[in-house]
């Protein structure tokens, strides 16, 4: 018994400092957490894309704070690519699946020759008068790159986007919003509070063309080098036979929405813009069909690319529509 009492003292004195052991031995021990990276996924609920363009399968879709996202199979998968620019981007336009432009706000642009693997910075010859947005670009039959922008900012490239001219010389409180062509040498321009202007001396002189029109014009194109529509704010549709010498407006009955874009498919024209609009009409301009790019989908939606029977649209979300179903890339957030 006294052995025991012995023991049992000595293990109280003992116990203090054996927990003092173990916990200077635990202190030493390296716990291996699992680091876990989550990518973030290529298209986010949060991004607003300003324009697109198709080349064959090849997609690209540009937005805000520079991004720039690209696809290779139609749709299917997409990657972000890198410039180390942080602007919002506005428009792009694509010679081939490896040659494409972006122009951006504050006269700042983007130029690449390898698919995007890498960009080179561009300047582009804005005004010192406003922001220096540089609103649309596009490709003329030559092959060039015309760029529009506000204070009556015209500019053209003949080195696929890498250096420009300024066309037009003189300031003047317009914002021009989009190009088109009718052939070569031949082109108008579309923007703000009806105005319109064509061309027809390869951009040398502009000369100002009656729309009665007050709502800003946002997208024009030509089917072939005499028809051409105008698409704008408030459900406005012009239209001219004649090469853009004269804009007669289109009444399209039950069309209120803003339209953001228009192309012509080869069969009929395509308009997209707010509330997730979607208007087609034929040839001749003179009958519509109002719809939505999905019944069930109100996002509003800037710039439309042609792709098959169908086209590529971006805005609030990307997709492809054609044949009246609606693929949409990315979350659903409607």
């Amino acid at each position: 018994m006294a052995q025991r009492s012995v023991m049992s003292k000595s293990w109280a004195i003992l116990s203090p400092v054996l927990v003092v052991v173990a916990l200077a031995a635990l202190s030493t021990v390296r716990l291996e957490v699992p680091r876990v990276v989550i990518e973030p996924p290529v298209i986010e609920t949060r991004d607003r894309f300003m324009s697109v363009v198709a080349v064959d399968d090849v997609f690209w879709a540009v937005g805000k704070d520079g991004k720039i996202i690209r696809s290779e199979d139609a749709g299917k998968t997409w990657v972000r690519q890198t410039t180390g620019l942080h602007t919002n981007f506005q428009s792009i336009a694509a010679w081939d699946a490896q040659k494409a432009v972006v122009v951006a706000n504050e006269g700042k642009g983007l130029a690449t020759s390898d698919g995007g693997q890498t960009w080179q910075a561009i300047t582009l010859p804005v005004s010192d008068m406003g922001s220096g947005k540089v609103l649309r670009v596009r490709l003329d039959p030559q092959g060039r790159a015309w760029a529009v922008s506000e204070i009556n900012v015209i500019m053209r490239s003949a080195d696929y986007g890498k250096t420009w001219e300024r066309l037009t010389q003189v300031d003047d409180d317009v914002a021009w919003n989009d190009i088109a062509f009718t052939g070569e040498g031949t082109a108008c321009v579309v923007g703000e509070f009806g105005r319109l202007a064509c061309s027809a001396d390869d951009g040398v002189t502009w000369e100002p063309r009656p729309t009665n029109v007050e709502p800003s014009l946002m997208s024009i194109v030509f089917r072939d080098p005499q028809h051409g529509l105008a698409v704008g704010l408030s459900g406005t549709v012009l239209a001219t036979d004649d090469a853009g010498a004269t804009w007669r407006q289109v009444e399209v009955a039950g069309l209120e929405r803003h339209l953001f874009d228009v192309i012509w498919t080869g069969a009929r024209w395509v308009a997209v813009g707010d509330k997730g609009v979607l208007l087609t009409g034929d040839a001749s301009a003179a009958h519509w069909e109002i719809g939505r790019v999905n019944p069930a989908d109100f996002a509003w939606r800037i710039a439309l690319a042609q792709h098959g029977e169908g086209f590529v649209a971006v805005g609030q979300n990307v997709g492809r529509w054609e044949a009246g179903q609606w693929e949409l890339f990315g979350p659903r957030f409607h």
